[in-house]
Protein backbone atom coordinates (compact mmCIF):
# COMPACT_ATOMS: atom_id res chain seq x y z
CA UNK A 1 0.00 0.00 0.00
CA UNK A 2 1.40 3.35 -1.04
CA UNK A 3 0.06 5.21 2.01
CA UNK A 4 1.72 2.78 4.42
CA UNK A 5 4.97 3.01 2.49
CA UNK A 6 4.94 6.81 2.72
CA UNK A 7 4.14 6.75 6.44
CA UNK A 8 6.95 4.27 7.09
CA UNK A 9 9.33 6.55 5.20
CA UNK A 10 8.30 9.53 7.34
CA UNK A 11 8.51 7.42 10.51
CA UNK A 12 12.16 6.63 9.95
CA UNK A 13 13.43 9.74 8.17
CA UNK A 14 11.76 12.87 9.56
CA UNK A 15 13.81 14.99 11.95
CA UNK A 16 10.85 15.91 14.18
CA UNK A 17 9.95 13.29 16.81
CA UNK A 18 6.31 14.39 16.92
CA UNK A 19 5.95 13.86 13.17
CA UNK A 20 7.57 10.43 13.43
CA UNK A 21 5.24 9.43 16.27
CA UNK A 22 2.17 10.64 14.38
CA UNK A 23 3.21 8.75 11.26
CA UNK A 24 3.54 5.47 13.17
CA UNK A 25 0.21 5.97 14.96
CA UNK A 26 -1.43 6.68 11.59
CA UNK A 27 -0.34 3.24 10.40
CA UNK A 28 -2.61 1.81 13.09
CA UNK A 29 -5.56 3.77 11.73
CA UNK A 30 -4.82 2.63 8.17
CA UNK A 31 -4.63 -1.01 9.21
CA UNK A 32 -7.80 -0.92 11.30
CA UNK A 33 -9.63 -3.07 8.73
CA UNK A 34 -6.70 -5.49 8.44
CA UNK A 35 -5.42 -5.88 12.03
CA UNK A 36 -3.56 -9.10 11.27
CA UNK A 37 -1.07 -7.06 9.20
CA UNK A 38 -0.22 -4.50 11.87
CA UNK A 39 2.13 -6.62 14.02
CA UNK A 40 4.28 -7.39 10.98
CA UNK A 41 4.40 -3.75 9.90
CA UNK A 42 5.28 -2.20 13.27
CA UNK A 43 7.37 -4.98 14.85
CA UNK A 44 10.69 -3.38 13.88
CA UNK A 45 9.46 0.09 14.82
CA UNK A 46 8.65 -1.23 18.29
CA UNK A 47 12.39 -1.86 18.76
CA UNK A 48 13.49 1.59 17.55
CA UNK A 49 16.11 3.59 19.44
CA UNK A 50 13.68 6.54 19.29
CA UNK A 51 11.21 6.43 22.19
CA UNK A 52 8.61 8.44 20.26
CA UNK A 53 8.59 5.83 17.51
CA UNK A 54 8.26 3.03 20.09
CA UNK A 55 5.32 4.87 21.66
CA UNK A 56 3.70 5.27 18.24
CA UNK A 57 4.20 1.59 17.48
CA UNK A 58 2.51 0.64 20.74
CA UNK A 59 -0.50 2.85 20.01
CA UNK A 60 -0.70 1.66 16.40
CA UNK A 61 -1.02 -1.90 17.68
CA UNK A 62 -3.68 -0.88 20.18
CA UNK A 63 -5.71 1.04 17.61
CA UNK A 64 -5.61 -1.51 14.82
CA UNK A 65 -6.02 -4.61 17.01
CA UNK A 66 -8.56 -3.18 19.48
CA UNK A 67 -10.86 -5.83 20.91
CA UNK A 68 -9.18 -8.64 19.00
CA UNK A 69 -7.12 -10.28 21.76
CA UNK A 70 -4.42 -10.84 19.12
CA UNK A 71 -1.50 -12.74 20.66
CA UNK A 72 1.03 -11.45 18.09
CA UNK A 73 0.32 -7.86 19.10
CA UNK A 74 0.51 -8.69 22.80
CA UNK A 75 3.86 -10.41 22.23
CA UNK A 76 5.26 -7.23 20.69
CA UNK A 77 3.87 -5.09 23.51
CA UNK A 78 5.15 -7.27 26.36
CA UNK A 79 8.80 -6.08 26.34
CA UNK A 80 7.58 -2.49 26.02
CA UNK A 81 5.92 -2.81 29.44
CA UNK A 82 9.43 -2.63 30.94
CA UNK A 83 10.74 0.17 28.72
CA UNK A 84 13.02 2.69 30.47
CA UNK A 85 10.92 5.59 29.14
CA UNK A 86 7.73 6.20 31.11
CA UNK A 87 5.45 7.26 28.23
CA UNK A 88 6.41 4.16 26.22
CA UNK A 89 5.33 2.01 29.18
CA UNK A 90 2.12 4.01 29.36
CA UNK A 91 1.44 3.48 25.64
CA UNK A 92 2.11 -0.23 25.97
CA UNK A 93 -0.34 -0.50 28.87
CA UNK A 94 -3.00 1.53 27.04
CA UNK A 95 -2.64 -0.63 23.94
CA UNK A 96 -2.71 -3.85 25.91
CA UNK A 97 -5.98 -2.69 27.47
CA UNK A 98 -7.42 -1.78 24.05
CA UNK A 99 -6.48 -5.18 22.61
CA UNK A 100 -7.86 -7.12 25.57
CA UNK A 101 -11.12 -5.18 25.93
CA UNK A 102 -14.15 -7.53 26.00
CA UNK A 103 -11.92 -10.60 26.07
CA UNK A 104 -12.01 -13.33 28.67
CA UNK A 105 -9.55 -16.02 29.73
CA UNK A 106 -11.01 -18.57 27.30
CA UNK A 107 -10.72 -16.24 24.31
CA UNK A 108 -7.06 -15.29 24.82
Amino acid sequence: NNAIRRLLHVAVSDVNDDVRRAAVISIGFLLFNAPEQCPNVVSLLAESYNSHVRYGAALALGISCAGSGMKEALTILEPMLNDPVNYVRQGALLSTAMILVQQNEQMC
